[in-house]
């Protein structure tokens, strides 16, 4: 498809062969996936009606966010860990501001139903929602690769099979989604700076940490609807595994996060202020 463009704009002829550069190619790749979440989102915010707006949001959310993660293995084969880092830490940057406040992750459905925040049955649509959001990125993935911006992109697109992220035995695998969404969850509930950017940039590296260092494990996405989407019924491991170490893993780590929370909880803000009150 690029190659038409380039020709017509630059008279320039281009092989069927002939690629863009890596770095280019997923520059394109966020762009495109970037730009189509940020304005569905903003139609739907306009268009939608109020009672199934929320689930679009969450949808649409969802299936960008599970698409990113298509190409961020691209940028780890490429340009390893740090590149991979960074990655993450611009692309959930980027989230947060143009979310619009709508969830990516089906363990926050499940961290709201804990605290009683919302019914068990809004909770279970919820999660049926995004579920269906990440299976439907893997679709949203392969229209973006059928650009044919390089190479990989070509083989994804025509790929008939893929292989589980799961590297290691069972058990160590749910204890990684287990303890990285743990972590993440806890963390999320803590506030650990007074300015609230050094806040959420400090939580951002954590959680791409987490992903670098785990990815070779089980993929690292403590995150159940993505996992579902990029490995449910790849070769080398059933689905009732991959139901123990992508889904009760995360959700025992939410509900254990929780109680965590409420025996160490962190935030710097009351206790400044507490400490000014001294002060008067």
């Amino acid at each position: 498809m690029w190659r038409q463009v380039w020709r017509m704009t630059l008279a320039t002829e281009v092989g069927e062969d002939d690629f863009l550069s890596p770095v280019t190619a997923s520059l394109v790749y966020f762009s495109v996936v970037m730009g189509f979440g940020y304005v569905t989102r903003i139609l739907n915010n306009v268009f939608t009606p109020q009672p199934i707006r929320d689930y679009v949001a969450d949808f649409l959310a969802t299936m960008e966010m599970c698409a990113y993660f298509f190409e961020n293995n691209f940028i780890f084969a490429h340009y390893g860990s740090l590149w991979l880092f960074l990655a993450v830490v611009v692309e959930c940057f980027i989230a947060n501001r143009t979310y619009l406040g709508a969830s990516e992750n089906p363990v926050k459905a499940f961290y709201q139903l804990c605290n009683r925040e919302i019914s068990p049955a809004i909770a279970i649509l919820k999660i049926l929602n995004q579920t269906l959001a990440g299976i439907a990125s893997y679709r949203f993935a392969k229209l973006v690769w059928s650009i044919d911006l390089v190479s990989e992109h070509r083989g994804r697109f025509y790929e008939t099979e893929c292989a589980s992220d799961l590297n290691v035995a069972l058990l160590a695998g749910m204890a990684v989604e287990f303890g990285a969404t743990l972590i993440d969850t806890w963390l999320g509930m803590q506030t650990i700076s007074k300015q609230s950017v050094v806040d959420e940039i400090l939580k951002l590296c954590n959680g791409s940490l987490m992903i670098v260092l785990g990815i070779n494990l089980t993929g690292m996405y403590f995150n159940p609807a993505m996992a579902t989407g990029h490995t449910f019924g790849c070769k080398g491991t059933a689905a009732w595994e991959h139901f123990i170490v992508y889904w009760i893993g995360p959700f025992i780590g939410c509900y254990l996060a929780i109680i965590f929370d409420r025996l160490l909880h962190i935030d710097v803000t009351a206790r400044a202020e507490a400490e000014d009150k001294k002060k008067k």
